[in-house]
């Protein structure tokens, strides 16, 4: 058929091809429908050569509705072949075929509206010798030709679906023919379905792909149910999704939005639509947001004298599970140049070694389990009477039960429980106070490996924790409590934590808090708690005494500190949930949010050592290492700001594989929550202290904390997060909500690891790219171009459907 979209909706038609006798009419073809009279046809066969020729009786005339009658190669063609005559029987037999040639299939199936009945060929009456002799000729009945039966004429069964111009295959025809028949005639017509038995209107876009605020020009046809076109029928046209595509009544469609919308017009009876693509217009830096199933089924346009390129990223923003998406493209052409990262190996931080890089590089999620552990008590220890803290006592003549309260000296010993959770045999440890500081108690295991560190680096540890780490969380998480009444919190030194890395393990666990320590030990609550604000510090270990690892005392000083105040921001989030914000509802905080969280306070130490560096300064290579104060900006580099580095390197590599907002996702999430919190500060553009404090002082928890401090949905600028990490220095034009404006990770990756470590995959076009999406914000950064003046096209499906929410997609024109 001529180009068009037919409605959906379709009714049954007999269209009859008649040849009657001359004053007689035809019979009804079957009982249930009656024949539309349209053409009349003569046949005239030669018994010799088996040739048959048929003609309309009735030559053409117009219609009221622009009908044009016709017949024999106008609106169908029969066609003879492979004649035989069999003598004895005085039989006739030629195979013949039916060709359609109008502009509606034959026999159209459309489920359960239409039957596949085919074409059936009707004799009005018996066939007659047409040389003179008056011999009689009638039909034989073959297999397959239905009899002559009451009322009905016989007929030939072709139970084919014939399309335009489609030929059927052939069917034995037979007649009884007397030996001295040389030539002898018959009229048939045909009886047959069609879908659109008022016919329809053709509505022909000159393309079928716009950009919002383009216009679109459509051509109205209507047509008969034989196609022949209807000079002057009135058209009126429709839109089925006004936010897409407008069209007024000379059929002019403006483009609004993007997303897909069917145009119909309408004459009468008869309708047609066409379905137009419309393409977000988007310049270079313009980005474009939508969310499934919606988003299931884009088109973007090619630049006016080059190609246009595009990043594509699907986001999982579904809390519970992994999706599978599976990306095609049509149209696209391949990207070149820049933004094209590659991954490189990576090298030695600025200033420092390949194996001290290596050794800041390897971090585990022990701390994080505990945590873990922590949420899942908590709803269980607020049913118990011992939420608060109840003092146990001292064991007479030995080590001091519990944390001791009041100020300790230097020297004393402490009985503490290192065995994780609250039920269990405890696993104590003696501790002795080695330096006591104004907001910190640093005890060592007494069973610590040898060559650890000296009281010395002990007393430096204090002295920087007291003057560092506790000034940087309590300014911007609040104070944490003080259960055990000594004013200061408590690092446990202790070979505990170095215990828990398997033998010759590659990964490191610098240190842990667990919650369970803010509860009584009375039976009835927290047996283990050692009662008292405190975390768990790795050792030394320079022999490998402790599973053979080796941890040499350079890397546990440098790291230590850093780690202190990870655990510090742990630890005054769970304290004031549980005492200090309102009535504790049982819920820590998420355990994702609480390690961004942490994951700051590393990061505000690097702006507090770093000499003048803050937020959203937009921080480059150049801004550590030149200049009179270099040196110190890359130790503080190095020391507290590399790690966050480190963990979003992973996520960086792999998107698809963890999101920001996941729990028990290694480091990789981790890397990915520190750089969100750092790009919705820099966005909310406020005071960070007073964000930081807001997200730690409330009994709301994850998300709806988010919401709560952000004032926005958090999925959102989630979302636009992912385009930032790619786009921030990089895209010309890009608006503020693609921007990191604290830090050039560019900058500062490519002079670490050669590149910037996010990996985007070049999208080939007709080849379909299946990932399975992280929840929690998993993503994958797709590269692809569209050709000068051209349009392409995005599908993405899940399970071969369309995915519905929670996914997110956000794209951005890079060239």
């Amino acid at each position: 058929m001529p180009r068009s979209l037919r409605p959906a909706a379709a009714g049954l038609l007999f269209l009859s091809f008649l040849a009657a006798c001359t004053g007689d009419d035809p019979v009804s073809p079957t009982p249930e429908a009656a024949p539309v009279d349209l053409a009349q046809l003569d046949c005239r066969v030669t018994v010799a050569s088996g040739a048959m020729r048929c003609t309309s009786a009735t030559p053409g005339t117009g219609g009221a509705d622009g009908l044009v009658v016709g017949g024999q190669g106008v609106y169908v063609s029969l066609s003879a072949a492979d004649h035989a005559y069999n003598v004895g029987t005085q039989t006739f037999s030629i195979n013949v075929t039916v060709q359609n040639l109008i502009p509606q299939s034959l026999g159209t199936t459309d489920g359960a509206t239409l039957d596949a009945d085919g074409v059936r060929i009707f004799f009005a009456e018996d066939p007659v010798a047409t040389d003179g002799s008056g011999l009689p000729v009638s039909v034989s009945n073959p297999t397959g030709m239905a009899p002559f039966l009451s009322g009905v004429q016989p007929y030939f069964q072709y139970s084919e679906v014939l399309s335009t111009n489609e030929t059927s295959s052939a069917l034995p025809w037979e007649f009884s023919v007397p030996s001295g028949v040389a030539t002898f005639g018959f009229k048939v017509y045909v009886s047959t379905q069609v879908q659109f038995p008022a016919g329809w209107v053709d509505l022909t876009p000159s393309a079928d792909t716009m950009v919002a605020g383009g216009t679109q020009a459509l051509t109205a046809t209507v047509r008969n149910v034989v196609g022949t076109a209807i000079p002057g029928a009135p058209v009126t046209f429709g839109s089925s999704n006004l936010a897409v595509g407008t069209v007024d009544a000379s059929g002019l469609v403006t483009g609004v939005a993007a997303g897909s919308a069917t145009i119909t017009a309408t004459s009468g009876v008869r309708t047609g639509q066409a379905t137009l693509a419309v393409c977000p217009d988007l310049a270079v830096g313009g980005v474009y947001t939508a969310t499934m199933p919606a988003a299931s089924s884009i088109c973007f346009a090619g630049g006016a004298s080059g190609n246009a390129e595009y990043t594509y990223m699907p986001v999982n923003l579904s809390s519970a599970s992994a999706l599978s998406l599976s990306v095609t493209g049509a149209g696209i052409v391949a990207v070149t140049g820049p933004p094209s990262p590659s991954l490189a190996p990576g090298g030695p931080l600025m200033g420092m070694s390949a194996a001290q890089t290596q050794e800041l590089d390897r971090r585990d999620d022990f701390h994080t389990a505990m945590l873990e552990r922590d949420t899942r008590l908590g709803n269980d220890l607020a049913r118990r009477q011992g939420t608060r803290v109840q003092r146990a006592g001292r064991r007479p003549g030995g080590p001091s039960m519990l944390i001791a309260t009041g100020t300790p000296t230097v020297g004393d010993l402490w009985d503490l429980n290192v065995a994780s959770g609250c039920s269990g045999a405890v696993d104590n440890r003696v501790g002795r106070v080695v330096s006591v500081g104004q907001h910190v108690i640093v005890v060592a295991d007494t069973t610590n490996p040898a060559g650890g560190f000296t009281t010395a680096q002990y007393d430096s540890i204090r002295l920087e924790f007291d003057s560092l780490a506790y000034p940087v969380d309590t300014t911007n998480f609040g104070g944490p409590t003080d259960l055990d009444t000594n004013e200061r919190v408590v690092a446990f030194y202790t070979r505990a934590v170095n215990e828990l890395s398997p033998p010759a393990s590659s990964v490191v666990t610098l240190g842990y808090f667990t919650a369970r320590d803010l509860f009584s030990s009375a039976p009835t609550s927290c047996p283990r708690s050692n009662e008292g604000e405190m975390f768990y510090m790795l050792v030394p270990d320079p022999t490998g005494a402790v599973n053979s690892n080796v941890r040499t005392v350079s890397f546990v000083r440098g790291s230590t500190v850093g780690t202190m105040a990870h655990e510090l921001q742990h630890l005054i989030n769970a304290s004031r949930r549980v005492y200090l914000n309102g009535t504790w509802t049982g819920s820590l905080e998420e355990v994702w949010l609480n390690e961004g969280l942490s994951h700051i306070s590393e990061e505000l130490m690097f702006y507090r050592t770093s000499v003048g560096l803050a937020p959203r300064g937009n921080i480059v290579v150049t801004n550590l290492t030149t200049g009179p104060n270099a040196s110190r900006r890359v130790a503080a580099y190095n020391t507290y700001a590399n790690p966050n580095f480190g963990r979003l390197r992973g996520w960086l590599q792999r998107p698809d594989t963890s999101g920001a907002f996941k729990t028990n996702d290694g480091l990789a999430a981790r890397g990915a929550i520190w750089a969100f919190l750092r790009y919705a500060a820099d966005r909310r553009n406020g005071n960070d202290a007073t964000m930081w404090y807001d997200l730690v002082n409330t009994q709301s928890t994850g998300t709806a904390n988010l919401q709560a401090v952000l004032g926005v949905d958090p999925n959102e600028w989630l979302r636009d997060f992912t385009s930032a990490i790619y786009a921030d220095d990089a895209v010309a034009g890009i608006g503020a909500a693609q921007q990191i404006t604290s830090w050039s990770f560019r900058s500062l990756y490519g002079a670490l690891n050669g590149s910037y470590q996010l990996v985007p995959r070049a999208l080939n076009n007709g080849v379909t790219l299946t990932l399975s999406y992280s929840r929690g914000g998993g993503t994958a950064y797709t590269r692809f171009g569209v050709p000068t003046g051209g349009f392409a096209g995005i599908t993405a499906l899940s399970g071969g459907l369309p995915p519905t929410s929670p996914y997110s997609l956000i794209v951005v024109r890079t060239k």
